[in-house]
């Protein structure tokens, strides 16, 4: 048996964290980057013929999508139909109700799961049977822990597989929260995760985990990304990683640098083999007028200027103990940084934000990522105004 397990997908989400500077031959892949991942999915499971596709939730980035996106998808699923590759999909917390709204007729090979779980039934050309067991949100949070509704795996099955976009924690808690203990009691063979877009795994045998985002959407989401291949060995079901990531997120970080051309060169003979968009982290020790060139985007603007076609510098950053040396020389520094880490450790978005706004916008500021991208803005609008 072979399978491929993915899920995050977020068909129609813009990358977060690049700003207006960026090149405009960037600008299309990165446009296409989600699709351009999925239809190396389905590629890939053609390539593999693969006895069934699973998405584990947030195929989509929202409930509602553009025709060109109905579109792309329906003409992918159609291929998988064509080549008789089933596939089983559940809705998460961004695209809930999704199969709800108005989109393209999708192929009889497509089987969605209802908002409560249900278990679906597969036979394999082998005789194998297989059992997967999943469900699709009914909100945009979850505080039910939905594991409790899944059943004991069957008997009469070769392999149970569930389907659970969701994560760790109790009752109360937004995304259909669970336990790994939850999930071993159930005695399925594998557990395709959705939700957490880091690639992770909770439980060896049988496989808990998490195969994360096809595409990272942000700084945060460094390094490879794609799906799992998974196929029976001696009955234990065992998931391979392949990265299918058009536009790759990387993180550098510079702990020792003479002077300004040393960072400019370190910088540029980062190792890269795709379109790469890479933040730099200095923490090493750098003269004031470093720091200020790095504060004013000078040292940014030199180095995009000669970096290759396939790299783009995200932002370069350095550490607070250097932010210091621009802090105004009659304020004590221990209280400058004091006073930093408060406001934004006492910082409600809500209070700011409108309620009008998108909710996955709020969701965003309102996570570490929201917190942290305001932060360095912040430290960006004093850098700038201390030179």
């Amino acid at each position: 048996m072979k399978f491929i397990h993915a899920a995050d997908i977020h068909l129609g989400n813009p990358f977060i964290g690049l700003d207006q500077t960026l090149p405009s031959q960037f600008k299309k892949s990165v446009q296409q980057s989600t699709l351009t991942a999925f239809k190396s999915l389905i590629n890939s499971s053609i390539t593999e013929n693969i006895d069934f596709l699973i998405i584990s939730g947030d195929l989509y980035n929202a409930a509602q999508n553009s025709p060109q996106i109905q579109e792309i998808v329906s003409q992918q699923f159609e291929r998988l139909n064509s080549a008789g590759i089933p596939v089983y999909l559940s809705f998460g917390n961004h695209d809930f109700e999704a199969n709800k709204q108005n989109h393209l007729s999708w192929p009889e090979n497509v089987h969605v799961f209802e908002q409560n779980v249900e278990t679906k039934y597969l036979t394999l050309k082998a005789g194998e049977s297989i059992a997967l067991t999943g469900f699709s949100y009914q909100t945009q949070r979850q505080t039910k822990k939905i594991i409790n509704d899944f059943p004991v795996k069957m008997q009469s099955v070769d392999y149970q597989i569930g389907l659970y976009h969701g994560a760790v924690g109790i009752d109360g808690d937004p995304y259909a929260p669970f336990s790994v203990s939850d999930m071993l009691q159930k005695n399925y063979d594998y557990w395709a995760l959705g939700h957490i877009h880091m690639r992770q795994t909770l439980n060896n045998q049988p496989f808990i985990g998490y195969s994360g985002v096809l595409q990272g959407l942000n700084r945060k989401e460094i390094g490879e990304k794609g799906y799992y291949l998974v196929t029976s060995k001696n009955h234990v079901l065992v998931p391979e990683f392949y990265d299918i990531s058009p536009i790759i997120w990387e993180e550098l970080i510079l702990s020792e640098v003479s002077d300004e051309l040393d960072l400019i060169n370190q910088v540029l003979n980062y190792k890269h083999n795709k379109i790469t968009f890479l933040s730099v982290k200095i923490t090493a020790d750098l003269d004031e007028t470093v720091i200020q060139r790095l504060a004013s985007g000078t040292t940014l603007e030199k180095l995009r200027e000669k970096a290759s076609v396939n790299l783009w510098v995200v932002n370069l950053t350095i550490t607070h103990e250097l932010l210091t040396l621009l802090a105004a020389d009659n304020i004590d520094q221990k209280y400058w940084l004091e006073s930093f880490e408060k406001i934004f450790s006492d910082f409600v978005i809500s209070d700011y934000v409108s309620n009008q706004a998108p909710t996955f916008v709020r969701d965003y500021f309102m996570g570490e990522e929201g917190k942290s991208s305001l932060q360095n803005k912040m430290q960006q609008l004093i850098q700038s105004r201390k030179v």
